[in-house]
């Protein structure tokens, strides 16, 4: 729910980002301004692979196993099968 404040959110010692406190999520202002996310860097999404192939918008920094993938970096080529999480 909107309320018309704006808040500073800071991560670590960068400089602070703006966020309206609107219906837009963290996730969405941090990413547009210092956050690795989509990129392949954490690996904080790894997803084991049971059936099928994707390919890599961009080579992941994460180590992935042959059986795990990246979606936040990664698109398929075939239908998937993914193990739950």
């Amino acid at each position: 729910m909107a309320n018309g404040n704006t808040f500073k959110v800071r991560v670590g010692q960068r400089a602070p980002v703006s966020h309206r406190g609107d219906s837009t999520p963290l996730l969405t202002a941090l990413e547009g301004h210092y956050s690795e996310c989509r990129s392949g860097y954490c690996g904080a999404c790894k997803t084991r692979l049971l059936d099928g192939r994707v390919r890599y918008l961009s080579t992941p920094m994460a180590l992935v196993r042959g059986d795990e993938i990246l979606p936040c970096c990664c698109v398929p080529e075939t239908d998937l099968h993914l193990a739950p999480q």
